[in-house]
């Protein structure tokens, strides 16, 4: 079975992070073919970083990675083969080998499917990861979806249109899709308390007049499983990925300091260069208004599972 994966990179700085160069070499084990669809100025010493066997593929900064993606499907004509993957460099990991996940997920009988799945917007794969099978790859509704794609500029009109969207498209075509992370009811049961934090903190950070409303409604979306639950990638990486941006953020206060010390000693190699990465890239990187507020008191951290 032949399989194509098309990851979507930027740096601002011209850099091939060690993060991204581990990323890209472990889909070598699983692809036949791997493009690095780059938008970054690349140094010289970035394109040394890229691994064998990678294709590095420059591109106009534009449309987010979805754009990157299909630039990526296009150019390997994506219809020759048997398994597509679209990812990106956002998340250190795999914290297990890419073959592990990926002999997992064939003995479920889904179509297409992530690393996480959502439900916050409308049920969807999480896009930093996703994964189609044959029959999804050539599919009237792939093509489509693929086909009838424009260059968005704004981050919230990709995540609705295209990331909530291609999920969509594919489940009104009727595919089934799946995630290898599994939420336990434990696990159910902290995020939904962490939410709860995170939304009365993120509430009181709303316009005056919204603050009641949002105080009303948030509490009951769902939520982000990679921030919510991002500690599980430390109990035996079932959740096989740490986004950089929680690390970044920490949305829900789990203490990403803590969060990143602890992976750097249980998966030392996988977290090479991290820090040094969230530290060089620190000042492009602004606070967003729904992610400030303090770490709940102690009391309350045994609560929320910390």
């Amino acid at each position: 079975m032949s399989t194509l994966a098309v990851m979507a990179h930027y740096d601002p700085d011209g850099c091939f992070a060690p993060h991204a160069a581990r990323n890209a070499a472990a889909l070598t084990e699983v692809a036949d073919r791997v493009l690095v669809m780059s938008t970054a100025p690349l140094t010289e010493q970035a394109l040394a970083a890229v691994p064998p066997g990678v294709e590095l593929v420059r591109r106009l900064n534009v449309g987010y990675d979805f754009f990157g993606w299909k630039a990526g499907l296009d150019l390997a004509g994506y219809l020759d083969y048997d398994q597509v993957v679209i990812c990106n460099d956002s998340y250190v990991g795999p914290l297990v080998p890419y073959r592990q996940v990926f002999d997992t997920m064939a003995e479920r009988p889904v179509d297409f499917w992530g690393l996480t799945q959502t439900w916050r917007r409308a049920h969807h794969v999480q896009s930093f990861f996703v994964c189609f099978r044959r029959w999804v790859v050539r599919s009237a509704a792939m093509r489509r979806f693929w086909d009838a794609m424009v260059p968005v500029s704004d981050r919230s009109e990709v995540i609705k249109r295209y990331e909530v969207g291609l999920s969509g498209t594919l489940l009104g075509a009727g595919f089934e899709l799946g995630s290898y992370f599994q939420e336990t009811p434990e696990d159910t049961r902290v995020a939904r308390a962490r939410h709860y934090w995170w939304a009365a903190n993120a509430a009181r950070l709303r316009p005056p007049g919204s603050r009641l409303a949002s105080a009303r409604r948030m509490p009951h979306e769902p939520w982000n499983p990679m921030a919510a639950l991002a500690d599980r990638a430390l109990d035996g990486a079932r959740l096989p990925v740490v986004k950089l941006d929680t690390l970044r953020y920490d949305p829900y206060r789990l203490g990403a300091g803590t969060l990143l010390d602890k992976a750097e000693l249980e998966y030392p190699a996988a977290f090479a260069g991290v820090r040094a990465f969230l530290e060089r890239t620190s000042d492009r990187y602004t606070l967003r208004a729904n992610e400030a507020g303090g770490r709940p008191p102690a009391l309350i951290r045994a609560t929320l599972g910390y």
